[in-house]
């Protein structure tokens, strides 16, 4: 792999680092490097089955990573003596060994594939470190020998956090280091995000000498040394937490990564429980690890490297003993797993697989792939302590970029028609004969979130008929959908408290979006949704739009803009105003119909619309909403909606508007009647004072500095 090396006359390691250049692994350290357990670390890949994407990562070994990590280490220590430098207290050659060889050592216990391996052996890397650490090996050995027996389990302890009852004295600083080694910013994790994004192909926004230079440590109450970051490095620390977050959501959980681990699973599996792949020659480390999937022999874990996994899935590959088997094993073959939208529940694709192929049995299929993926980006009982003037504040205090306990969550759906193809036992001729229907569902499952809606606005023909109580024009359109074939399926009533957000030139209003915090109280509860909606198409009667809705732990808009981005909303936040432009608060009535299983929701709604920017001007309005949602008969549905209800209701017009289309438009209606009356002209009513819905005057009060809504 990567890692070069060569030996010097005085012992000493140089290593021509990628990341570094020219690194110097003096000895002692230069003995450990060269151990067995530790030189088997370049057989080791970094980053397991994220290869599979990103080649570049073919190149990355545990061993490499181990060194670069020493290497930021030994930076770290020099920074420290610095700065204890002003306590009068002097770094103990002790304490610098025990936190170099723990940085050296850390990864001394990963397998092939590293983390992907652990999935399957359920067995951590830490403590496999602490096995050969304390265990007879050659590692063991030559520790003992340079720093005598008792550092061997104090370096274990650094790494693996196991019970060790020696105290090294008050003066150790044991706690300090250790923080250097395994903690929120530590030596390991700067180095593998430097390392991992040069082979990635992306490029580092981490700026090493940066957060070094503003390392910093403190003497607290209880006279205990705290390290911390001064408030001018706080800009480094949060490119660190930037990318890696992005390291995690574009490459260690990419959709082929996560894939990757649950095909070696069931690799793994498979072979455990068929007697009949047992006949085909495969390296002895896969076997071990289908036997004895713990691999408790330590001296058969130490054997383990990459390359013999990946040469028993090509001999695999290749046999036709199970052709199940042999597919999973080319990996080459994982581009043909199609990504299905994550909200599709497995039995709803084995649902439709089986109106396709009729019965067939999905219970144990392997085409339908479900995995959910939790990582903890910020652990809070792992301060990180930011200084600012004589104040020492938790980092999460100090920047928006990070929450305490927060957690990058995804869930990943996949299914391969292929793979499906081999179990069902089809010739690829034979499967022509669906094909089109499997592509037919895919389609359709993937298709995103939609809103299939009529509005419609109250009229005064309607209350020239008489019809101004809102319970009675509700019951008279309930009957005409009863009459029709529908029947009531429930009746709600809520409020809604929405507060419209835009940019300051109104670019979601002219292009038919809207982008709200929404405060819903209904059965003296209230829930608070983030919603974001883009127009779609046009039908004849209804309009259709795209849904991205979240709820909120509050209406905070830093929260409410967080929620949004990681939604991929279509929307630059840069250029949303913080402050809303318009409230609509509205009482509903949310009655559900059904007919042969397709359901509508009938909305009715009395708003108030408030315009922020126009001096607080009011209107009120009622709507009736018709809604379905995603599938195409709702949209049939809906035309047949229309015709029945326009025949019984002539004074209901048809608004294709949204609510924030409509609460603009009316507002700057009013503010023109009131405007054109105070200049002593007059108009016959407020709708013909403002028949086009033009923006000048909004826009106007939006772009002064002064005016209360700009920032």
């Amino acid at each position: 792999m990567a890692f070069v090396y060569t030996e010097n006359e005085d012992k000493s390691l140089t290593v021509e680092d990628p990341i570094y250049g020219k690194i110097i692994v003096t000895y002692p350290f230069s003995e450990i490097v060269l151990t067995k357990e530790m030189q088997r670390l370049s057989g080791i890949s970094q980053n397991g089955f994220s290869q599979l994407e990103f080649k570049g990562l073919e190149q990355n070994d545990r061993l490499s990573h181990s060194v670069g990590a020493f290497y930021v280490m030994s930076l770290f220590l020099k920074r420290l003596e610095e700065i204890l430098k002003n306590y009068n207290i002097e770094l103990s050659r002790d304490d610098k060994d025990i936190a170099l060889c723990s940085m050296l050592l850390h990864d001394i216990g990963h397998g092939p594939f590293s983390h992907s391996l652990e999935l399957i052996t359920n067995y951590s890397h830490e403590k496999r470190t602490t096995d050969i650490l304390l265990g007879d090996t050659e590692v063991n050995q030559v520790i003992t020998k340079l720093f005598g027996a008792q550092k061997v389990k104090k370096i274990a302890s650094f790494i693996a956090e196991i019970n060790d009852k020696d105290e090294l004295g008050k003066d150790s600083f044991t706690k300090l280091l250790n923080n250097l080694v395994s903690y929120q910013l530590d030596a390991d994790r700067i180095d593998y995000l430097l390392r991992d994004s040069y082979y990635v192909g992306i490029a580092s926004a981490i700026d090493l000498k940066r957060i070094i230079s503003n390392l910093n440590v403190v003497v607290n109450n209880n006279q205990e040394y705290e390290l911390l970051i001064d408030r001018k490095g706080l800009a480094g620390i949060e490119n660190v937490l930037l990318q890696r977050y992005q390291m995690y959501r574009d490459v260690y959980l990419s959709p082929i990564s996560v894939l990757g681990d649950s095909i070696f699973e069931k690799i793994i599996e498979r072979y455990r429980n068929s007697i009949t792949l047992h006949s085909v020659p495969i390296s002895s480390s896969f076997n071990i690890l289908v036997t004895d999937p713990r691999v408790s022999n330590l001296e058969d874990f130490l054997k383990m490297k990459d390359e013999d996994f990946k040469k028993s899935f090509d001999v695999l590959s290749k046999t036709n003993l199970d052709l199940i088997m042999a597919y999973l094993c080319d990996f080459r073959n994982i581009s043909n797993y199609i990504l299905i939208n994550n909200d599709i529940s497995l039995d709803k694709i084995k649902s439709r697989l089986k109106e396709i192929f009729g019965d067939i049995d999905l219970d144990r299929t392997l085409s339908i792939v479900s995995i959910v993926t939790k990582t903890k980006l910020y652990k809070k009982e792992q301060k990180l302590n930011i200084q600012n003037g004589n104040r020492i504040m938790d980092l999460t205090e100090c920047t928006n970029l990070i929450r305490p306990q927060e957690v990058l969550e995804d869930k990943y759906v996949f299914f391969n028609p292929e793979l499906l193809r081999i179990e069902l036992g089809l010739s690829a001729e034979e499967f022509k004969n669906y094909d089109s229907e499997v592509r037919k569902m895919i389609e359709e499952l993937n298709k995103k979130p939609e809103e299939f809606e009529l509005k419609y606005i109250v009229g005064a023909n309607l209350e020239e008929s008489n019809v101004l109580d809102q319970d009675t024009l509700l019951n008279q359109i309930i009957s005409v959908f009863i009459a029709n074939g529908f029947k009531v399926v429930s009746t709600t009533e809520k409020q809604n408290n929405d507060e419209y957000y835009d940019t300051r030139n109104l670019d979601l209003y002219k292009n038919g979006g809207s982008l709200r915090i929404r405060k819903v109280e209904q059965k003296g509860k209230e829930k608070i949704k983030a919603t974001c909606k883009m127009p779609l198409e046009k039908g004849e009667v209804y309009s259709s739009r795209s849904e991205i809705e979240e709820n909120l732990p509050d209406d905070n808009f830093e929260t409410f803009k967080q929620k949004m981005i990681d939604s991929n909303v279509a929307v630059n936040f840069e250029e949303i105003l913080k402050f809303p432009i318009l409230n609509s608060r509205t009482k509903r009535t949310d009655v559900v119909l059904d007919k042969n299983g397709v359901q509508v929701c009938l909305s009715f709604d009395n708003s108030q619309y408030i315009n922020h920017a126009l001096n607080e001007i009011s209107v009120t309005d009622r709507m009736i909403e018709i809604e379905a949602i995603g599938e195409l008969t709702n949209r049939i549905i809906l035309n047949e909606i229309h015709e029945f209800i326009t025949s019984y209701f002539q004074g209901l017009s048809v608004n294709k508007q949204s609510k924030y289309e409509r609460g603009i438009n009316r507002t700057l209606q009013l503010h023109n009647y009131i405007q054109r009356q105070e200049c002593g002209l007059s108009e016959t009513s407020i709708e013909d004072s403002y028949s086009t819905p033009g923006v000048e005057t909004l826009l106007k009060k939006l772009q002064k500095e002064n005016h209360p809504i700009s920032e």
